[in-house]
């Protein structure tokens, strides 16, 4: 009597992709760097970092969509380029806000001076103006 082989390994379980001890992919190379760039856009540089992270997160979106699972790190590429429009975003409101202070403060300063000159005039003992 000759007996049967012993079974093989079970199938793979299709909720978890990888097998034991298989490795994921290799992030994109693009992606981490996005992910840094992004959040010195936040933290310090605004504009200067954060359309290079927009622009980096984009580019490794679509080429990690294009490999069919091949390259990973979508996940740090999207982080690269929200925290990178956040970071533009922020810089452009902190911009426009200081323009508008310093316009308000140059309208409110010329008003001052009209008001100094008028009160200076009306007393003709004060000797210095103000």
């Amino acid at each position: 009597m000759t007996q049967a082989p012993p079974p093989g390994p079970p199938p793979p379980d299709p909720r978890y992709p990888y097998a034991y001890g298989a490795a994921p992919p290799q992030n994109h190379p693009q992606a981490v760097p996005s992910l840094i760039l992004g959040i010195l856009s936040i933290v310090l540089c605004g504009i200067f970092t954060g359309i290079p992270a927009m622009v980096m997160g984009r580019r490794a979106l679509r080429d990690i969509r294009a490999s069919r699972g091949t390259i990973g790190g979508e996940g740090l590429a999207q982080g690269g380029f929200w925290t990178g429009l956040i970071g533009t975003v922020w810089t452009a409101l902190v911009t426009v806000l200081v323009l508008v202070v310093f316009a308000f403060g140059g309208a409110l300063s010329s008003s001052f001076d009209q008001t100094c000159h008028t009160v200076s005039s009306q007393h003709p003992h004060r000797d210095r103006p103000c």
